[in-house]
């Protein structure tokens, strides 16, 4: 399986399918006159690209985006808004997927749904929201002010304005090594499981 460019950073080429849940493709195999990247560089490569521009917790704490919440983790990233009218797959896999992953989850790995409506997704609004899912420690809803979550949105990806036509994908990444993978968001918990033990296995 070929690699895919992600985020200008190292890609682990991943795919959800029928007779092979889940293939990995080592990204550090891309090409052997590439140069390992000492830690230091890759943090600081890594905090350039993704910012540290400033969330909101659904629990009303301020972070900064890299440092906080992906700097040395292993993350699973989606996307929501409050208003949509069906009940989003993602959120409902990543309820299924805190349970698999148990007192993991909150010590190296972090779920974060991120809004791509922050104009109506305010804290008090998304405090609400996260109820319904009954996020434990590890799984954060995040927003913040339009500007940010606007940058930070364009920088996983999610281009589109529209927040129905948000990216509607998993991204698993291990910020130790680089390496990220896209799912769909129709994967199973399962899935993400193995995507992240793969990922963590890299360290």
């Amino acid at each position: 399986m070929r690699l895919k460019p992600v985020f200008g950073l190292t890609v682990i080429a991943a795919a959800w399918l029928v007779a092979a849940p889940l293939q990995v493709c080592a990204g550090r195999q891309a090409t052997a006159a590439t140069e390992p990247e000492t830690d230091k560089l890759r943090d600081e490569k890594q905090r350039r690209f993704f910012t540290d521009l400033k969330v909101i917790t659904h629990e009303g704490e301020e972070l900064r985006f890299y440092s906080d919440l992906l700097k040395d983790k292993l993350v699973v990233i989606s996307f929501f808004y409050t208003n949509c009218p069906t009940a989003q797959p993602v959120l409902i896999t990543s309820f299924k997927l805190q349970k698999r992953l148990k007192n993991r989850l909150g010590r190296d790995i972090l779920l974060l749904s991120i809004s791509v409506d922050p104009e109506n997704d305010t804290l008090e609004v998304i405090r609400e929201y996260a109820k319904k899912y009954n996020p434990q420690k590890g799984w954060l809803f995040l927003t913040g002010s339009e500007k940010n979550m606007g940058v930070i949105n364009r920088k996983l990806g999610n281009t589109l304005r529209l927040p129905e036509s948000h990216l509607r994908q998993f991204l698993l990444g291990n910020l130790k090594t680089g390496h990220w993978m896209k799912l769909v968001e129709t994967a199973q918990d399962l899935a993400l499981a193995m995507g992240l033990d793969s990922l963590e296995s890299e360290d």
